[in-house]
């Protein structure tokens, strides 16, 4: 583009989010009501959904900023109906620089499922190294956005406000200004520091990291291919590796499309930015990517944080229709079981009612734990969605039972078959929402 673009194409930059980014806006709102206000006490107690809301809570301030860019951008730099100055411009800035720590977290959740799947890490020994992690990410990132204001970086780009020349245009054009501060030469090594460095980064961390899940799915569902026909006093442990290797691909799956999530999102800003540092491309069609799909990360984590519960309980509960079990999934404590999780939700009718006190049908209201393991085809969902405390009194108690009808030889074959690590981590995930 040489010269100053149409006034149009400023409208559209700086218009554009206010749907996109307000999509954003519901999604993590969302995902942190659910968690910090509905389901504190039981959705908070794993790792993977506190590193979710951390996430949230970054992209929810991203989307705000973007959401209302005509507000901030200040008057008289292209943006038609602008209300902002130099200062409400910083403060986008600030806030769009901070939300590269949503990258953070996508990382750190990809190295969390990588962890506990590939090493066998267990969640309580996470839980201890959690807490730097939080103060690391807040402390580089709020870091990075306060210099950008103090040595004043941020200001107006192409419909909104981040990283950019003063005054904002001199670098367009022969005939344009002198720049004042922060010449093109010197303006893209700033971009890829503050920004775009730490996004590179970030992809490679989470495809790294997800092929190794992959590779360990495969190899672990191989192993039970090598088993088959070996006689009837292996079905059972062969039954049970199976459904391990079944929990570890659902994660599998759920940290693929946390990543998909964040690469449609980010991955325009990378590419764009590398073709104008390095050979001087800019188009309009390329700003249109980034202000389409860079505000959307938190409607794509909304989507797929839902997904595992609302599937679970239109499988449990097929007459409930699908805005119930979105509901639910959200403004539900424990959708899919009481305390925790060790009861089962079971469906009394067709039809549901409300029950006295509560939004909730009383045909999702959980039973108790006795009359929901009583039901055979509850009583895998009852285990599935135990907390990793409960699950392992849960298997200490079958193994007790599988014990008392064994014979030694029997059990000693069944050691020998090799079983997956990470059962422990892989079950603490089912219930994510």
């Amino acid at each position: 583009m040489s010269g100053p673009p149409p006034a149009w194409q400023f409208a559209c930059a700086a218009y554009i989010p206010l749907l996109t980014a307000n999509l954003s806006v519901v999604g993590s709102g969302l995902i942190i009501y659910s968690m910090l206000v509905v389901g504190r006490q039981t959705k908070l107690r794993k790792p993977h959904n506190r590193l979710l809301l951390a996430m949230s809570i970054y992209d929810l301030l991203y989307s705000l900023v973007k959401a209302w860019t005509f507000l901030l951008a200040p008057a008289g730099y292209g943006v038609p109906g602008a209300q902002g100055n130099m200062q409400t411009c910083r403060l986008q800035g600030f806030f769009i620089e901070m939300a590269h720590a949503t990258g953070a977290y996508n990382a750190l959740l990809s190295v969390y499922f990588w962890l506990t799947i590939c090493r066998g890490v267990k969640p309580e020994r996470w839980t201890r190294f959690e807490p730097l992690a939080h103060i690391l990410v807040f402390v580089i990132f709020v870091g990075f956005a306060s210099a950008g204001v103090a040595i004043e970086l941020f200001n107006p780009v192409f419909g909104f406000c981040f990283i950019g020349s003063y005054p904002p245009g001199c670098e367009s054009s022969p005939e344009a200004p002198t720049c004042d501060r922060f010449p093109p030469q010197t303006l893209g090594l700033l971009y890829e520091i503050f920004a775009q460095a730490w996004v590179q980064a970030y992809i490679l961390i989470v495809i790294a990291t997800n092929m190794a899940i992959w590779w360990k799915v495969r190899q672990q569902e191989k192993s039970i291919q090598k088993y088959r026909g070996v006689g009837e006093r292996k079905v059972q442990s062969i039954a049970e590796m199976k459904k391990e290797v079944n929990r570890e691909r659902m994660v599998a799956i759920q940290a693929t499309l946390y990543v998909v999530a964040f690469i449609v999102s980010w991955l325009g800003p990378t590419v764009f930015h590398l073709a104008d540092w390095i050979a001087g491309y800019k188009a309009f069609w390329a700003v249109m990517v980034i202000v389409i799909f860079t505000p959307l990360q938190g409607l794509w984590n909304a989507f797929v944080y839902a997904r595992p519960t609302y599937q679970r309980l239109r499988r449990k509960n097929p007459d409930i229709g699908r805005y119930m079990a979105m509901k639910a999934v959200f403004l539900h404590p424990d959708p899919l079981g009481s305390e925790g999780g060790s009861s089962s939700m079971q469906r009394e009718g067709p039809k549901s009612t409300m029950g006295p006190g509560s939004w909730v049908p009383s045909s999702w209201r959980p039973t108790s734990t006795a009359s929901a393991m009583a039901t055979s085809t509850n009583a895998v969902d009852s285990f599935d969605d135990l907390l990793p405390e409960e699950k392992d009194a849960e298997q200490k108690r079958e193994n007790s039972w599988e014990n008392g009808g064994r014979n030694g030889q029997e059990l000693t074959r069944i050691s020998e078959v090799e079983r997956p690590e990470s059962h422990q981590s892989s079950d603490d995930f089912q219930d994510n929402a």
